[in-house]
């Protein structure tokens, strides 16, 4: 509560002065385009938050919030319009902002289409390929399911984690982990998508999930994106099969960027310019195999760009259902401010391990 005040209280100060932009600027935002990013949209966060991931969530009643804030404050656009602007190639200086959503939920379809059709809102739907079609999950969704299961009352002990790891054979430093979610975030960092295939088959063998818990987390078909795609939605690619790129090998690394862009282009007849790390999470290796694969823009979540390649590392905001919310958990505009301009950036620094990215010098 304390901390949500101090947030609710710095928000105001700084949108009333006009200070949200320059401390945004220290975080490097500055001179970049606002790009906003989502993942599932749901009727009902309460309910959906009992089995999902919290910070993936957003209702459709707060995303219109959203949007209509925004709305009134930038020029809604492409992710082409984006790189227009980017690459120099857009003259013009009025502020804008494009909307993007990850991973390709179904409930995309069904509750974001049909608002940002009847508000008019450009928006790029970033796809993992291997799921569309299917009823298969995203492996970070099952992982975070099986271990809220696990543990009690919501809380996962560190040491459980570590015995888990151990009868694997899979060695995680520094493995602090007190609740379902931290676990997963330290799983996902940390392994890669092999090694996190046996976490959640030996979690799944001590206590199955019925199929019919997973149905919410299905993906799109192919019919839905050619309907979606149809309707002015831009495709976009987040690699087959969700894997953090920084965990992989660099094979692995390039099958997940070519494929995926191959498939989409194949099955749609649309060209293929944009690329989501998924979690943000990228390296050199990483960004060189998407500039090899030839996507001409990519996303990351935080302001680091590699040098050589700007336009493959351009930072989102990831939003979500409570991260605009007051210490009375209303919806606060000041602190959407700050979200979009990154005011809070300076404060809460980066997590990822931005020192992979020296490498011959080329991250900033």
């Amino acid at each position: 509560m304390i901390r949500s005040w101090i947030k609710t209280g710095a928000a105001g100060a700084l949108s009333r002065t006009g200070m949200d932009k320059m401390v945004g600027s220290l975080a490097g935002s500055r001179g970049v385009p606002i790009v906003i990013g989502y993942h599932r949209v749901v009727e009902d966060f309460t309910a959906s938050a009992a089995t999902s991931i919290p910070s993936m969530l957003v209702s459709r009643q707060m995303l219109e919030r959203h949007l209509d804030w925004i709305g009134q404050r930038f020029r809604f656009v492409s992710l082409d319009e984006v790189g227009a602007r980017l690459e120099g190639r857009d003259g013009s200086r009025d502020p804008i902002a494009a909307i993007t959503f990850d991973d390709g939920y179904r409930d995309f379809y069904d509750h974001a289409l049909p608002l940002l059709q009847r508000k008019g809102v450009p928006a790029t739907v970033f796809v993992v390929t291997g799921l569309v079609d299917t009823t298969g999950v995203q492996l970070h969704d099952r992982l975070y399911l099986l271990l809220a299961r696990r543990g009690e009352a919501r809380s996962l002990k560190a040491a459980q984690l570590a015995r888990l790891l151990q009868d694997l054979g899979i060695a995680v430093p520094s493995v602090v982990a007190n609740t379902p979610y931290l676990a997963t975030q330290t799983l996902l960092e940390a392994l890669s998508q092999e090694s996190l295939q046996k976490v959640v088959a030996l979690l799944e063998s001590e206590s199955p999930i019925p199929d019919d818990t997973f149905k919410p987390f299905y993906s799109l078909t192919w019919e839905m994106l050619e309907r979606i795609h149809r309707a002015g939605i831009t495709i976009g690619s987040h690699t087959k099969t969700h894997v953090i790129m920084t965990n992989e090998t660099g094979p692995r690394v390039v099958n997940e960027v070519t494929g995926s862009k191959e498939a989409i282009e194949k099955k749609l007849g649309t060209q293929v310019r944009h690329f989501a790390y998924p979690s943000g999470q990228f390296n050199p290796s990483s960004v060189r195999a998407v500039a090899k694969a030839g996507y001409r823009f990519g996303y990351t979540v935080c302001t680091h760009r590699d040098a050589r390649f700007p336009q493959l590392t351009v930072p989102r905001t990831l939003l979500w259902e409570n991260s605009c919310r007051d210490f009375r958990g209303a919806f606060s505009g000041p602190i959407l401010n700050c979200q979009v301009h990154r005011a809070f950036d300076v404060v809460s620094g980066c997590r990822q391990p931005h020192q992979m990215n020296q490498e011959c010098g080329h991250a900033q």
